[in-house]
């Protein structure tokens, strides 16, 4: 038995794409209660980014992994940043103010545990599905 059609995963990772971009787009713009702009343009441009390779999966466009190789490198650079931040904060938190803020990094754990899938997780996967760069 074979595995998946190439067909298949494209369009997978498409529509993965998509619930990505769409969930960092609200994310940022919605769900943040004040505007940074080192979030807003990052935010902004990473759901822009994955948005626009989706389409590129979705579509069957020749550029199409290439698209998505790019777009994986830029939301793994991007989510481990992200990761290292809220880790650092969270640590800070739990040292500075012992229990009282425990809670603090209790949430920012939880969020640690929401951004995982979606910034390190699949754009793994991307990258192990699109392979190794041609040298041609």
């Amino acid at each position: 038995m074979s595995g998946p059609s190439e067909t298949a995963v494209r369009r997978t990772f498409g529509a993965l794409f998509l619930l990505t971009a769409t969930l960092i787009l609200c994310g940022v713009f919605m769900g943040l209660p004040t505007r940074y702009a080192v979030v807003d343009v990052s935010g902004g441009v990473l759901g822009g980014l994955l948005a626009l390779t989706s389409v590129a999966l979705l579509a069957g466009h020749a550029r199409g992994k290439s698209l998505a190789r790019v777009a994986s490198y830029v939301t793994l650079v991007l989510g481990t940043i992200v990761i290292v931040l809220l880790s650092s904060s969270a640590g800070y938190l739990r040292g500075a103010y012992g229990p009282v803020g425990q809670g603090g990094a209790l949430i920012f754990v939880f969020v640690i545990a929401l951004v995982f899938p979606y910034t390190i997780a699949l754009p793994a996967a991307c990258l192990v599905w699109v392979g190794p760069r041609s040298r041609a």
